[in-house]
């Protein structure tokens, strides 16, 4: 028993040694919309874990495609804005000191109604050509659950502060009710994160 305690506390000690915090500020352009996050990474040698808040950015969407969620999530109260961001990174060894490529894993939590702008068939004109009627509707609140893997890099700027890019592709679920919107509770698609940050390096 005592050995086993040594074990730990020699792993917990080497980690610790050979561990480094960091703070990541980053704007991320998603399947559902845009948003920003403020994460934190602590890296294990080449893993590295992270576990953020993010704050969801609405914007008008005019694309005419009739999407029922990519882009069009809109935060219709404070709350809704507020998420949060899980990840794993696997970092690779280059010679290079200033530039780090990684493997990663991304995980986005997000709870908000969506705004879909649609035009609908409603009646005929004389000559019997369909006209349309364009209808502004919020559905929801839906949950969107985002799963990306992909590729990215960190670029030493100075000896605390780096440039973080990194862009994947995933699947994203949807989970919710509305009697507007049957059949949504389970639905997925396929979904991509694109991702610019700047990161401070808290401890060594």
């Amino acid at each position: 028993m005592k050995k086993i305690l040594l074990v730990i506390i020699v792993i917990t000690i080497n980690q610790q040694v050979y561990s480094q915090l960091d703070i990541i500020g980053s704007f991320n352009s998603v399947d559902i919309g845009r948003n920003i996050t403020i994460t934190l990474k602590k890296d294990l040698k080449k893993h590295s874990f992270l576990f953020g808040a993010k704050y969801n950015i609405n914007k008008i969407v005019h694309d005419n495609q009739n999407n029922v969620f990519r882009k069009r999530f809109y935060a219709t109260d404070w709350q809704e804005h507020f998420g949060f961001n899980i990840g794993y990174q696997y970092n690779f060894s280059l010679k290079s000191s200033s530039l780090k490529p990684f493997a990663f894993y991304d995980f986005q939590f997000t709870n908000s109604h969506t705004r879909n702008l649609m035009y609908l068939p409603y009646d005929y004109d004389i000559n019997g050509d369909v006209l349309y009627k364009e209808y502004l509707e919020f559905f929801g609140p839906f949950i969107a659950l985002e799963n990306n893997i992909g590729i990215g890099f960190t670029a030493n700027l100075s000896e605390n502060i780096f440039l973080s890019q990194k862009a994947g592709v995933g699947i994203v679920t949807f989970h919710g009710n509305d009697p507007k919107r049957p059949f949504i509770n389970g639905s997925w698609e396929f979904g991509y994160i694109i991702s610019i940050g700047l990161g401070y390096h808290l401890k060594k």
